[in-house]
């Protein structure tokens, strides 16, 4: 019986082991350029990473770290006002804002020190001022507060710093409506109450080691119970301004 040749044909072209090492060796190369090179915004500074721990903080600008999740970078804006509403929601933002229809009676409700129910809408606004802080010391995932040796699973999720900053503005703002009475609260001390609000929550905060700082509070709408201290009040502001017309 005749022998057969089972040898592959001859293929048109032969592959070049070095030309498969040359391609391998340029996809590492650009991969560590793309991973060892990040952007940092005019408002932002960034906090590295190294193998999960903290390595350091850099300003604006390119910068480059250890490439392939050997180093990662978490950039925090921290020359950005941020804005948290209570009682209400902001739905477009502007020179004509709008306002979302829904309220949040949980956050506005609240009793004076002479025991009136009063619905007080406010905001503070606060920025970052210490990036390392804030992604650290405060844990965000559920579970509260908690000083951590390294970050929380997702750093760039704020959702529990937030709700921390906020639990702290509702507490405040409770305890200092819960110390005047109603009439005060709907009135003169209107001015005090978002001073030492602003000041209280930059306290708590400052103890927490958040590294946020409270810019602002604005008592916006206050809203009285129906009924005699609502004509009380009403009273009141029809004497100032015909007080302010003689």
């Amino acid at each position: 019986m005749a022998e057969r040749d089972v040898s592959p044909p001859n293929l048109p072209f032969q592959v070049n082991p070095k030309l498969i090492t040359a391609v391998v060796v340029v996809i590492l190369l650009a991969g560590t350029a793309m991973s060892s090179v990040f952007m940092v915004d005019q408002t932002e500074e960034a906090v590295v990473l190294r193998l999960g721990q903290y390595a350091r903080t850099v300003g604006p600008g390119l910068h480059f770290k250890l490439p392939f999740t050997i180093e990662r970078n978490y950039n925090v804006p921290t020359q950005v006002i941020q804005t948290q509403s209570f009682g209400f929601r902001t739905e477009m933002p502007g020179i004509t804002t709008r306002y979302a229809e829904q309220s949040f009676p949980q956050e506005s409700i609240m009793l004076t020190g002479d025991l009136n129910i009063v619905d007080v809408e406010w905001i503070i606004q606060y920025r970052i001022t210490d990036p390392r802080a804030w992604l650290f010391n405060v844990e965000s995932q559920p579970g509260g507060l908690g000083i951590r040796a390294r970050p929380a699973v997702d750093p760039r999720d704020p959702d529990n710093r937030v709700k921390t900053i906020r639990d702290v503005s509702q507490s405040v703002i409770n305890l200092l409506a819960g110390d005047r009475a109603i009439i005060d609260v709907l009135g003169n001390e209107r001015s005090n109450i978002e001073f030492q609000g602003q000041e209280r929550m930059n306290e708590v905060l400052s103890a927490f080691d958040m590294g946020v700082l409270v810019t602002q509070v604005r008592l916006q709408n206050i809203v009285p119970p129906v009924g005699r201290v609502q004509d009380a009040f009403e009273d009141v502001n029809r004497a100032v301004q015909d007080r302010s017309r003689l």
